[in-house]
């Protein structure tokens, strides 16, 4: 090579000026990589590697003013402008993820659903439906996380150099991506977001790019290291915990600062029910939030994600399992906040059988309580459990494998407030969630007659009170049915005197009446005999003949 030859035949400065004679405008480079000197690099061998000619080794010696071309320190790092870089071959990446619906438009092709482990090509097109979500690593271990309702093309992936820098283009024509360049390759990455405003290139940092169909304005958040944004011949450098946005045809706005992560210490770690009710105090300067739901702490394994301004957030039908939930603040600018991030457990399934009786606040029999509920064709088996409390610290009754749709108890309950809870149990989820506690109460029975007393003209029953404070209800008919009550009266002791009827056959039922004004059932009808009476006279006429014979 000549420059080779000069660089041979004369001093450092000689080549200088003999380099200068072919590169004699201004060394002036917008686009980079920097490379890392290695034991026994020198700006012959990196040359022939990385760059197009060997005529570039003299101004890559004065853009990174090297004194001897021959001796250069390992890790010093070299600026290497693109335009001299060589281009190795287009390079690949793969799907790592994909939840919902999304599809590849590759150019030749008919349209067709992304899976996991598929081979991306340059030129690639990505579309996805609502709640889809996607992410791909690039041969830098660079990842792109796709959102739903998003349509990018990857127009560029390459190799410059011998392995030197990979270089990726995004193109964004709608919706919004996560990005993560690792800090390792930094050196070795050009990543680029390009959306109809602005493109947004990094080097090791993680950060987000947004697109508002609505208002055409491209947001850019960094998270951590630095984003050059470029719109409109301007470049803003935003640091991390910065944002930027650009509208369509304008400048980025200079950077502000990104809102606070949400407050949620006070959000449920754990849910037995779907839709999901998800707690979230308001955020000052928040104007809509972001919710995404992950199975992992990366979130790599998206579930769900929605945007609302309105609190509590809700979300829907999803399988039981740990998951992770991450919020975050948008500003009226569009710009995303900082991520709250929590894990939660989800527990609905098998769902909690419909509940016949006792309904909650219900009363049962005052023996044998029976719980009755609907069949749940996902169940195997149903646990019920009663106790005296609603958080059965005080458990009476558990019975785990209860193959049936209802339960009688073979030992009554006392009279008095209990709390009854049930779940179900399937093969496939096991034990789902318990149901909210339900009170109900077990009644008195309706008192039984201890004494009788017939007197001439008047008939007195007494029973006994079961427990203090307690009223009663008496009726007095002439029919088992008590469609003919002669006596009906609220009582405040356990006795009762009426006036002696007509000789037959009665009826007398009671019920009990709580200090709390509850009323208990009926005790059962019990049957009273009324003689015939005999008059004085009558019994006068019976004894004369016995009187005649004495």
């Amino acid at each position: 090579m000549r420059l080779k030859s000069c660089y041979k035949r004369s001093n450092f400065l000689s080549g200088i000026f003999c380099a200068a004679s072919i590169f004699s405008a201004p060394i002036v480079f917008a686009d980079e990589w920097i490379y890392t000197v290695k034991p026994g690099d020198n700006l012959w061998n990196i040359t022939e590697r990385h760059l197009n000619s060997m005529q570039y080794v003299p101004a890559l010696q004065k853009l990174n003013r090297i004194s001897n071309p021959y001796v250069i320190p390992p890790g010093k790092e070299l600026n290497i402008p693109i335009a001299w870089t060589k281009i190795l071959h287009a390079v690949s990446a793969h799907v790592v993820n994909v939840q919902g619906v999304a599809e590849l438009l590759r150019h030749g092709d008919e349209t067709k659903p992304i899976q996991a482990g598929m081979q991306l090509r340059m030129g690639d097109a990505i579309k996805t439906e609502n709640d889809a979500f996607v992410t791909i690593e690039f041969a830098d271990q660079s990842r792109l996380r796709i959102q739903d309702n998003t349509l990018l093309q990857l127009e560029n992936m390459q190799i410059y150099g011998d392995h030197g820098l990979v270089d990726t283009l995004i193109d964004v024509q709608k919706g919004r991506t996560e990005n993560s360049v690792p800090k390792s390759s930094e050196k070795a990455t050009r990543f680029r977001i390009k959306t109809p405003s602005a493109i947004s290139s990094v080097r090791g940092t993680q950060f987000r790019v947004g697109l508002n169909d609505e208002t055409a304005v491209t947001s850019s958040e960094v998270l951590t290291g630095n984003v050059d944004v470029s719109g409109k011949k301007r470049n803003v450098t935003v640091p991390a915990g910065f944002g930027t946005a650009t509208r369509q045809g304008g400048a980025p706005r200079p950077p502000i600062r990104l809102l606070p992560p949400p407050d949620l210490s006070e959000s449920d770690r754990y849910y037995q029910s779907l839709p999901l009710r998800i707690k979230v105090p308001l955020l000052e300067g928040a104007h809509a939030y972001r919710a995404q739901i992950a199975r992992d702490q990366a979130f790599e394994d998206l579930w769900s994600e929605f945007t609302t301004a309105s609190l509590p957030f809700r979300d829907g039908n999803m399988p039981d399992g740990v998951y992770w939930l991450r919020v975050r603040g948008i500003d009226r600018t569009s710009i995303e906040g900082h991520d709250a991030i929590i894990p939660f457990g989800l527990n609905a399934r098998p769902e909690i059988p419909f509940v016949i009786a006792p309904l909650p606040g219900g009363v049962s029999t005052p023996e044998n309580q029976e719980f009755k509920w609907t069949a749940n064709p996902e169940a195997d088996h149903y646990a019920l459990l009663v106790g005296k409390d609603s958080d059965f610290s005080q458990p009476i009754y558990f019975n785990p494998e209860v193959r049936d749709t209802h339960l009688t108890l073979t030992d009554s309950l006392t009279p008095g407030h209990y709390y009854w809870r049930i779940f179900s149990v399937s093969a496939s989820e096991g034990a789902g969630p318990f149901s909210d506690a339900m009170t109900f109460r077990v009644p008195y029975p309706g008192p039984s007659l201890e004494d009788t007393q017939l007197q001439e003209d008047s008939m007195t029953f007494a029973w006994r009170a079961a427990a203090e404070n307690q009223r009663f209800q008496v009726q007095f008919a002439r029919d088992s049915a008590f469609n003919d009550i002669i006596h009906d009266e609220p009582m405040s002791t356990p006795q009762l005197t009426i006036d002696k009827p007509d000789s037959g056959t009665y009826y007398l039922r009671i019920k009990t009446i709580e200090a709390d004004g509850f009323q208990g059932p009926w005790g059962p009808a019990q049957e009273i005999d009324v003689p015939r009476g005999i008059s004085y006279w009558f019994m006068l006429l019976m004894l004369l003949p016995l009187l005649v014979l004495i």
